[in-house]
């Protein structure tokens, strides 16, 4: 039988005889063994330094609490020992350091408990003989005093609550908080957990200047930490969502009143506009009016082939901006302040409606029907009401005094015996437009397009006829 361990001794020996890569037979025994022999790098040197370096902790070393919260201190790779990290944090301060201790004023005795990034405060030999406490008998209080909040030996005849106002002591970082970090706020009793970077998603508002990491914001915590902010919880909530998706979400049974107060005190302004859209809903509704909820239902209800009636409806201050409105019967409805802006309402018909002082900025309002409808003091910018394929829009007899029409498309419309007194309409396209018998009188058309149009018998006292195209 062969020895396993003499035949692995010959093999070798066997190798060291012959130079690398070489290959030959051996014979041990009855057994041959085809060898070759391996080329073996020198294994490298080990930097121990380096890696000693890499494992070290490294420590944020200050003077005092109160160079905690300013951030003015030195960062330092502790030792093996407590003494070499003393010997450390000496060269790096300038002065000698006699003992190490925690943020909380804990004396550090063993340098194993010390973790990365761990904040202590540096014993001198100028301030080891002060009170540790801040006693009142010598008049001094110490640099690495115990904050009177985390006292437990304090005067309990005297006591304050665990969340008075306090500057922070924890550094997570030598470059200080980042927007990344995790904030708790304790809001109304009810904690929320979100990082700096949600709460600073809407940069003008207060929440993101509250805590902002450059801003160094001061605030009230409580025992776990938590900044304590004297809020609503339910009202905070929906406008939290809001900072992390850009959705306003309320659930029911909140009062969108509510959450706009809350918007408002915290400045976030993205969410104030729609916020007051659901609270004019609400107004209406409660009144009896419409809702642009209940509108666009009561739209979306009805075949898109067949007119939709609605004739003397109330829906005053209902907000309909935006939205397709073509071919709708709005006779004798009430639309007073209505928003209608970059609405689609051709061939709609508005005859003897109410639109007072309504919005309807950019709005395309060809082949409309409105005889005399009530627009007195209604905005129409850059309205789009001109001639479409030999249909006029339709203002015969219509009160628009005091309205803004400032560059709008009129060409072609019917302004017969309407009243423009006093109303704007500088640098319109008012081609072919019929105005017989209106009366124009205090009315500005500065630099407006009058060629073709007809002003027979038109009341034109006072009106305003600079740089008019004719």
């Amino acid at each position: 039988m062969v020895d396993p361990l003499s035949v692995s001794r010959s093999i070798g020996r066997s190798l060291l005889k012959f130079p690398a890569g070489e290959r030959r037979a051996l014979t041990t025994g009855q057994s041959t063994f085809d060898l070759c022999a391996a080329v073996v790098s020198p294994a490298p040197r080990l930097d121990l330094s380096a890696i000693m370096s890499s494992l070290s902790v490294r420590l944020n070393v200050f003077t005092s609490v109160e160079d905690v919260a300013k951030q003015r201190g030195k960062v330092v790779l502790a030792g093996a020992t407590l003494a070499d990290t003393l010997l450390t944090a000496s060269e790096s301060l300038g002065e000698t350091v006699v003992a190490l201790r925690s943020s909380l004023g804990a004396l550090v005795t063993d340098i194993n408990v010390l973790r990365d990034w761990d904040v202590v405060i540096a014993v001198t030999e100028s301030t080891e003989k002060l009170p540790v406490n801040g006693d009142s008998t010598s008049g001094t209080s110490s640099p690495f005093a115990i904050p009177s909040h985390l006292n437990t030996a304090r005067d309990t005849s005297h006591d304050v609550p665990d969340f008075t106002l306090r500057k922070t002591t924890h550094v997570p970082s030598p470059d200080g908080p980042s927007r990344s970090d995790w904030v708790r706020l304790n809001m109304g009793g009810r904690v929320f957990a979100t990082t700096r970077a949600t709460l600073s998603s809407d940069p003008d508002s207060m929440l993101a200047r509250m805590f902002e990491p450059s801003e160094g914001w001061l605030s009230a915590t409580d025992a776990s930490g938590a900044f304590l902010i004297d809020r609503s919880p339910t009202y905070f909530e929906p406008l939290l969502n809001f900072l992390r998706h850009g959705k306003l979400i309320l659930n029911e049974g909140i009062s969108p009143q509510g959450v706009l107060e809350e918007a408002k005190f915290f400045g976030i302004s993205k969410a104030i506009e729609p916020l007051e859209a659901l609270v004019w809903d609400e107004e209406l509704s409660a009144s009896g009016h419409f809702t642009r909820k209940e509108f666009l239902h009561f739209l979306a209800s009805t075949s898109s082939a067949a007119p939709l009636r609605c004739q003397g409806l109330n829906l005053e201050g209902l907000n309909l901006s935006n939205l397709d409105l073509r071919n709708i019967n709005f006779k004798c409805a009430n639309l007073r302040h209505c928003n209608l802006s970059c609405s689609d309402l051709s061939h709609c018909v508005f005859e003897r409606a109410d639109l007072f002082q309504a919005n309807l900025n950019e709005a395309v309002i060809q082949c409309v029907h409105m005889p005399r409808v009530n627009l007195e003091g209604a905005t129409l910018k850059g309205c789009h009401m001109g001639e479409r394929l030999g249909v006029q829009t339709n203002l015969e007899g219509a009160n628009l005094k005091g309205a803004i029409f400032d560059n709008s498309q009129m060409n072609g419309v019917n302004l017969r015996l309407a009243s423009l007194r006093g109303s704007c309409l500088r640098s319109c396209n008012l081609r072919y437009a019929v105005m017989a018998c209106t009366d124009l009188e205090n009315c500005d058309l500065d630099s407006s397009d009058l060629q073709h149009a007809n002003l027979r018998g038109a009341n034109l006292e006072t009106t305003n006829f600079q740089d008019i195209v004719v």
